[in-house]
């Protein structure tokens, strides 16, 4: 057949060519390409053989058995197949090969003649745990890298960490502030939802900074800054989104233990990790107990027509002990190669007692001296339980569905009890108060996520999803006192607080992506939300509903020079619903000098955000990030603060200012020798707050920096330090001072007992940090320092077990809910 074949093919085609001369190559080469298509093919796919999963750009070569040389070969693709055409017909050996896994060698594949197809099936590749190891020791993750739409700092090569919490962590990331209150800002915004694992946590639902402080450092493998999220993305969060992602082990059975004591935090904690085959399963938990210890003194001069018509001086001294515990177990199971089904649940509690002594002295018309002693109790208890479905298809790795579940709930109960004494002080008590809180925050979120490759060729991708947050708050607040200082308790009815309140957010995004072959990177976003909000405030006799709808759009323009450097421009719109914490209109007059209330009317946040950054890194270690970008938030939400003719201050929370901040970010790390590694970063921001409807206009320049460095040295030992300096910030109606930090660290691994030692020192030199704030107002002029005790020294130690192989991780997908601007 092939000797009739050949002559006809050859005449058609001398006939063609003589009708077109000038369109046809020479017949010498259309013989040649005839005689490839001849030859023999050899394909086969390789899978792992413990996941029964494809391996992605295996190496397989063709080796000719006598001589030893490659006459042939190809790599495999997304689905683990490859294919190695026009091979003559013979003999061969056919080796594969990939990082971490043990050579497979295929002997005698024989080609008996030409044109055959020789198929080798499935071919299954065994995993190498000394492949692994070697690269465990050998290859470094840098500090922080620099990935498409965030920052990486991975916390878990950084030994000051040990020993520490969530707080000290973050200390540290580029791009973030952490004020000694425990407060964290991003790019000079506060205006930020934090995630643990891309979802949220209801620990974080009532004050992040004390949730922060419950997370153990040695749990955080890597913390992640997205100052520009896309439109998949809830659109809460005008500065961006803090992702901790906590350690999870590759293959196999490992584990560890470590606990840590110190001037004010002890811990005790550790870690399971188990996968193997289709199932997973990761738990980690642990305990602290921590003593903090501060105060404050504020001065305070009430005016009327400019001039001083009463004093107030108050000085505060506190001791706050408490104890907290946190624990996760995750399962994953695969159903097969397409499909995945995993079940998460976290569980976490914190008891804290607080013991103060406030002294009050008013110069007026009627002086008034007195001192109160308080006891209060904080009980609080939360829990997550997520369910999360992914499917992927066989077209392409990239195209994906989700569907989410997440259910969370914080219980909360506290109460205090006080004591007044007349000053110059006395036994005698002229006044009691005592209360007791109980609420809880009830969240249902549903999500699904559609990921449809439109061309894997050109990288072009859609992403499309909906969303439903249900969010559902109460609380009952009770309040007993005896004027007269006996223990006769009267329920005060006037100073209750009992509320509900519904949220209902709904919302649906799409997202266009494409890159180019010329390395540009387009994404073109859009996001619709609607909300909802149902409010009784019972105690107040205020019922509140409201419905608002946002558009948000975000854009994305970005292009690569080589593998080692890249520019982007972006543009997106935000939004920060206001909490429970600014719109409870209860009125709070624990202190009698100082009542303060929340605003059941204030409008959610809208902000507008141009973000120009470029980066470049080697792999020597060097790299450089740069940003410069700019912030308008309309409607902005502020704290208002009054005093009237008696000398009582009034504070709450009005839409009233404008807020604009222009910044530059620079980050740059390297490494002057192998052993040396250092890294900083600075920030230089103009703030402008302005409020047209109270005539104020504050403006500012502000700036921070920090250094990293570590030094291996010989013996398993490295040192380390680190320090930071945050400039003064501006307030609506005044300033704060401001402060720094600083620690250092050294460490000895024992690696054949598996054994991590740590010594931490914390600001060694100084034992207070003192913030100094300074408010100026028509009506009051107010000159405030608040002391919190800042100088740690801690001894960490920590074990590990198990073992680990190389394995292919997949994504796991979780709900991350960015709302609400936290009080």
């Amino acid at each position: 057949m092939k000797k009739i074949l050949l002559p006809l093919v050859v005449c058609s085609i001398g006939y063609v060519r003589a009708q077109n001369p000038a369109t046809l190559p020479p017949l010498p080469a259309i013989q040649a390409n005839i005689k490839a298509s001849l030859k023999s093919k050899i394909s086969g796919t390789v899978l792992d053989a413990a996941q029964n999963k494809p391996v992605e750009f295996a190496t397989v070569a063709l080796l000719n058995p006598q001589t030893e040389k490659i006459v042939g070969g190809t790599t495999t693709g997304e689905s683990g197949k490859f294919t190695i055409n026009g091979v003559d017909a013979g003999t061969y050996r056919v080796v594969i090969s990939f990082i971490g896994y043990e050579n497979k060698t295929i002997n005698n594949v024989t080609i008996g003649s030409q044109g055959a197809e020789v198929a080798l099936g499935v071919v299954q590749m065994q995993t190498d745990s000394r492949t692994l190891n070697e690269v465990v020791v050998t290859a470094e993750k840098p500090l922080v890298e620099d990935k498409d739409d965030r920052l990486v700092y991975n916390a878990d090569k950084d030994a000051t960490n040990a020993g520490g919490t969530a707080i000290d962590v973050l200390k540290k990331v580029p791009l973030l502030t952490v004020d000694p209150d425990g407060t964290v800002t991003l790019k000079g915004s506060s205006s930020i939802k934090v995630l643990i694992n891309n979802k949220p946590s209801s620990i974080m639902a009532r004050s992040i900074s004390e949730a922060l402080q419950m997370i153990p450092a040695e749990l955080i493998k890597s913390v992640e800054v997205v100052t520009a999220p896309s439109a998949k993305y809830d659109a809460e969060g005008t500065a961006g989104v803090i992702n901790i992602i906590t350690k999870n082990q590759l293959q196999g059975l490992t584990g560890g233990l470590n606990a840590s004591v110190g001037s004010r935090r002890d811990n005790l904690g550790g870690n399971f990790n188990f996968k193997k085959n289709k199932l997973s399963i990761t738990s980690y938990g642990g305990a602290n107990i921590n003593n903090y210890y501060g105060g404050s003194r504020t001065f305070r001069q009430n005016l009327l027509n400019d001039q001083v018509i009463s004093t107030i001086e108050q000085t505060n001294a506190y001791k706050n002990k408490g104890q907290s515990g946190f624990g996760s177990v995750s399962i994953d199971y695969d159903l097969d190669t397409l499909n995945r089904i995993g079940i998460d649940a976290s569980l976490g509690g914190e008891g804290r007692n607080t013991n103060s002594t406030r002294d009050t002295r008013v110069t007026s018309d009627e002086p008034q001296n007195f001192r109160r002693y308080n006891h209060t109790q904080n009980r609080n208890r939360n829990m997550d339980v997520n369910f999360n479905y992914t499917k992927t298809f066989r077209r392409s790795k990239e195209q994906e569905y989700t569907f989410l579940a997440q259910y969370n709930q914080n219980n909360n109960h506290s109460n205090y009890a006080l004591n007044q004494f007349p000053l110059p002080e006395s036994e005698v008590i002229d006044y009691r108060e005592r209360n007791n809180n109980d609420n809880q925050q009830k969240e249902f979120t549903l999500q699904t996520d559609y990921v449809y490759p439109i061309s894997t060729v050109k990288r072009r991708l859609l992403e499309m999803g909906t969303k439903a947050i249900l969010r559902n708050v109460g609380s009952d607040y009770r309040l007993e006192n005896a004027p007269d200082g006996s223990l006769n308790y009267q329920e005060d009815p006037s100073r209750a607080n009992a509320f509900d309140y519904q949220q209902l957010v709904w919302s649906s995004y799409a997202s266009f992506r494409m890159r180019t072959s010329k390395m540009w990177g387009f994404s073109l976003g859009g996001r619709l939300e609607m909300t909802t909000i149902n409010a009784n405030f019972i105690s107040t006799s205020t019922k509140f509903n409201d419905r608002y709808q946002n558009f948000l759009p975000n854009i994305t323009v970005s292009k690569r020079f080589g593998e080692e450097r890249r520019l982007r421009l972006n543009y997106s719109q935000r939004i920060q619903r206001p909490s429970i914490f600014y719109l409870n209109p209860y009125v709070n007059s624990s202190d009698p000098k100082n009542i303060q209330t929340g605003n059941p009317y204030l409008d959610p946040e809208l902000a507008h955000s141009v973000e120009l950054s470029y980066s470049t890194f080697s792999k020597g270690g060097t790299s450089i990030n740069a940003m410069v970008f700019g912030r308008q938030t309309n409607n902005a939400i502020e704290r208002i603060t009054t005093v009237d003719t008696s000398g009582i201050s009034s504070s709450t929370y009005r839409n009233i200012a404008q807020n604009s901040t222009y910044g530059l970010n620079l980050f740059g790390s390297a490494r002057p020798v192998k052993q040396w590694n250092l890294s900083g970063s600075f920030g230089l921001n103009y703030n402008i707050l302005n409020s047209t409807a109270l005539h104020i206009n504050n403006e500012n320049w502000s700036y921070q920096f920090n250094l990293n460095t570590s030094l291996q040295l010989p013996n398993n030992i490295s040192l380390q330090a680190n320090g930071s300096y945050n400039s003064r910030r501006i307030q609506l109606q005044g300033q704060s001072s401001g402060f720094y930090y600083y620690g250092f660290s050294g460490r000895k691994e024992f690696k054949k007992q598996k054994v991590t030692v740590t010594a931490n020192f914390e600001n060694p030199f100084r034992r207070y940090n003192t913030i100094v704030t300074l408010l100026r107002t028509p009506t009051f002029i107010s000159d405030g320092s608040n002391y919190n005790v800042i100088r740690n020294i801690r001894l960490s130690v920590n074990w590990r077990f198990g073992k680990m192989n190389a394995g292919q991780n997949r994504e796991k997908k979780k709900i991350s809910n960015d709302d609400g601007k936290q009080g």
